[in-house]
């Protein structure tokens, strides 16, 4: 009689298990047999550095996603809805008021960098823009090329001769769903993402290097003859020839980094500056592994997937000749987590933004003091 009553319930707890399974899921992974992480050793070892960085609490999570650092000591720094902020670089503590400039759009802002020493281009998920700050003038220059509009927007660099380069990181996830389309390209492990150029006489944004795989930081060499680009969630670094006899080519710079790439900048020791949003994740590499199992998973309701441990954001230094590893600064307390951009500011002092901290990081390295480094 028991097994009765429990046939009914079994039997439909089973076809709602069947009918579950077989919904179609949101994303559609490819395998990935990604290589073990390295180790965090000798000069990627973990150590205490940025627990001495001045942590600036400026706004809800996904404010300060970049920053801009004039040569007067300001800081430029978006929100999530679409406001230019600025801040006294001397301010410290928790009672800081930034200063309120400009309304861009009501996209959250993701780049920013100088086109002079006057104006800043503003790259949102979908449009380009710039903005004067003298006379606070908004310019939406962009909003992708003739043929495709651009889908999500993470960072961008200026070159001297004005042409912009923007890292588009998703043209299948584009900015005007709801969906995290940031987590379904880490689970996908697809070639979605690619590099534009706008140039300033053409008024035109044309693509250069697509098939990329979530690129999201970019950094232009100091010779100007090449661009940097991060692909998070490759865990690599490739190098794009814009100039001199090898424009057009791509090659490694780094990879198989131990943690996640984002933002990049070049400081003037010859090194590029990388803002990893957090370590390797063994959780990750199970899901590039096994494309069912995350079409599975992503079905699930968000509070029953599995997830990592707190996320552990850190800065390398790579050098500039060779992409090896010099130095690198870790956050024990995990404060500066999800680290976006990095920006080299006056003096060399590192600026930090987070995707979901509603921070900004202040770290100068010279505070250190003399600390072994790989020559």
């Amino acid at each position: 009689m028991i097994l009765r009553y429990l046939a009914i319930p079994c039997g439909l707890g089973l076809t709602l298990l069947i009918l579950w399974l077989m919904w179609p899921s949101p994303i559609d992974p490819v395998r990935w047999d990604e290589p073990p992480a390295p180790g965090l050793s000798g000069p990627s070892a973990p150590d205490d550095d940025l627990a001495a960085a001045t942590l600036y609490r400026v706004g809800e999570p996904g404010t300060a996603h970049s920053i801009a650092v004039s040569t007067d000591g300001m800081v430029y720094f978006g929100t999530v809805d679409g406001d230019i902020m600025r801040l006294r670089a001397a301010i410290a503590g928790d009672g800081i008021h930034p200063e309120h400039l400009a309304h861009i759009t009501d996209e959250p802002v993701f780049g920013m960098a100088w086109i002079d020493e006057s104006t800043l281009a503003i790259a949102t998920a979908g449009n380009l823009h710039s903005l004067n700050l003298t006379s606070l003038e908004v310019r939406t220059l962009s909003a992708g090329s003739t043929s495709h509009a651009f889908g999500r927007l993470t960072n961008l660099a200026v070159a001297e001769n004005g042409i912009i380069y923007l890292t588009d990181s998703s043209t299948r996830w584009d900015h005007g769903s709801r969906r995290p389309g940031y987590y379904y390209d880490m689970l996908e492990n697809r070639p979605n993402g690619l590099v534009y150029a706008w140039d300033p006489r053409s008024r035109e944004a044309v693509p250069i290097r697509d098939r990329l795989y979530y690129p999201n930081g970019i950094a232009i060499a100091s010779d100007g003859q090449s661009l940097f680009v991060s692909e998070s969630f490759r865990y690599m670094i490739q190098r794009i020839w814009i100039g001199g006899p090898r424009r057009g080519e791509i090659e490694v710079f780094a990879k198989n980094l131990p943690g996640m790439p984002a933002g990049l900048a070049m400081d003037d020791d010859g090194n590029l500056v990388v803002a990893m949003a957090t370590r390797r994740s063994r959780l990750l590499a199970t899901a590039h592994r096994n494309p069912l199992l995350t079409q599975i998973l992503i079905k699930l309701p968000q509070w029953l997937r599995p997830t990592d441990s707190r996320p552990r954001g850190f800065v390398l230094r790579l050098r500039e000749s060779d992409g090896q590893i010099r130095d690198a600064f870790h956050d024990p307390d995990s404060a500066l987590n999800y680290l976006s951009s990095v920006t080299v500011g006056p003096g060399g002092v590192l600026w930090l933004g987070s995707a979901f901290g509603g921070i900004i990081g202040r770290f100068d390295p010279a505070d250190l003091g003399d600390q072994p480094t790989q020559p």
